[in-house]
């Protein structure tokens, strides 16, 4: 087994992020409900099993539970997690409380179904156990997350409530709450001990599936746990050099309206860092410079001709001064996309901006950024360069997440700091013009 030292610094970070000092214990009500979680979910898991029919069937046995049971399960652990924050809360730690648990919880907790040893959720419990020495429902409720984002499919939604139910909860959400490292090789380090010790599941639980998993969870409860996330990195930019040179300009721009149309890089919630570029700088100008306005248009995976059909409309229709089109160009239609794009906005006056490069992954066709560019000049975008800046800056090693698609902290910092240098031009451009 990996060894798991961890430096004082990292026990009192968590014991800090807990924040309700709640005592655990195996039967108390905190446990049961992170218990019903981890029996609902893995219903889903069953009924995905089932329907893969390459897990372990011992493992994934629905036992006397039919298919509707299971899904059952399921929406009882749905409506879980959408009660009342405070009165599950008053009703964990004992209190008066309008908590019901005969409505959702008892269901799942009384169905039967079992969660054998080797499922992953009881095998990354056990070793989290031991190497943490946590209290039953506090490394229940951080393998509970784990189990949940080890099929990837439900990150988006049933993950982020599990965060907000546990963190409501005063639970812990990520390793680093139980003193355990979270860097990237001692993740894997964790993935190589865990890997073949759980039965056949239906998504990958190899080491580096492991791995992953380990880096969402971490990067996940430091953003809703506020203990790394776009307000701290706000924070940081401001108080280096060349942020602070710009913002005499960033304070001068006038009121005006900033559209974003863009893809994962471009969006907060993603596992990969903190945050993005385009929260980080929105909160940047929310302290120095308010009468800036921010709003996003964003979806994961984003092409150009999807933008269209889906953001184009509402961008116009929010009358923004500027817009920033961070989108995929990977067919002819998406090319056409982005030319009616800008050529529209630019018919009712709005400045569109586009990146030169965004150091798109290696599984993207090369010579894609500069047929963008092309098209985008010839549609009267404003091309900020940024290529240059990516390709030789010295973290540019760091850049690629675990994924080798999405990026890292370091990659958008560097962003941040990009996009407020073109803003401050941009700003001052435009007022000399006026004149």
């Amino acid at each position: 087994m990996a060894s798991f030292a961890a430096p004082q610094t990292a026990r009192a970070q968590g014991a800090s992020a807990r924040g309700g000092g709640l005592v655990v214990s195996a039967g108390s009500h905190l446990a049961r409900l992170v218990e019903a979680n981890i029996i609902a979910t893995h219903a889903h898991q069953v009924l995905l099993a089932k329907k893969s029919g390459q897990a372990d069937a011992a493992c994934y046995g629905a036992g006397d539970l039919t298919d509707e049971e299971l899904r059952s399960l399921v929406a009882h652990q749905s409506s879980l997690l959408k009660s009342d924050a405070g009165s599950v809360k008053a009703w964990a730690r004992g209190g008066k409380s309008d908590f019901d648990p005969a409505k959702d919880l008892e269901p799942i907790l009384k169905s039967g179904l079992a969660v054998p040893a080797r499922a992953p959720v009881n095998v990354l419990s056990d070793y989290v156990r031991a190497a943490s020495k946590a209290r039953a429902a506090e490394h229940r409720s951080v393998a509970s997350l784990y189990q949940t984002v080890l099929e990837i499919d439900r990150d988006g939604d049933l993950l982020q409530e599990q965060f907000n139910f546990y963190v409501g909860l005063g639970l812990p959400v990520y390793q680093g709450q139980l003193g355990l490292p979270g860097g990237d090789d001692a993740l894997l380090e964790v993935g190589r001990a865990l890997a073949g010790r759980s039965c056949a599941s239906p998504y990958a639980a190899d080491a580096a599936a492991w791995q992953i998993a380990g880096r969402k969870i971490w990067n996940w409860g430091e953003k809703h746990l506020g203990v790394r996330d776009d307000k701290v990195l706000a924070a940081e930019l401001l108080r280096e050099g060349d942020v602070r040179a710009l913002l005499p300009r960033l304070r001068a721009l006038p009121a005006q309206r900033i559209a974003v149309v863009g893809h994962s890089f471009t969006m907060h919630q993603h596992w990969s860092s903190p945050s993005s570029f385009v929260p980080v700088v929105t909160k940047i100008f929310r302290r120095v410079n308010p009468r800036v306005e921010f709003r996003q248009f964003e979806r994961g995976g984003l092409r150009a001709s999807v933008a269209k059909q889906r953001f184009y409309r509402g961008a116009l229709d929010w009358k923004p001064d500027k817009v920033l089109l961070v989108v995929l160009t990977r067919t002819d239609e998406d090319y056409a996309a982005l030319r009616e794009m800008g050529e529209g906005f630019a018919a009712t006056g709005i400045q569109v901006a586009l990146f030169d490069d965004l150091r798109i992954p290696e599984s993207i066709n090369p010579g894609v950024p500069e047929r963008a560019v092309q098209v985008a000049r010839e549609a009267g975008i404003t091309v900020v360069e940024v290529g240059n800046a990516l390709r030789t800056s010295p973290d540019r090693d760091r850049f690629l997440s675990l994924d080798r698609v999405h990026m890292t902290e370091p990659y958008h910092r560097l962003m941040a700091k990009e996009w407020l240098k073109f803003l401050a031009r941009a700003g001052n451009e435009r007022r000399g013009a006026r004149r």
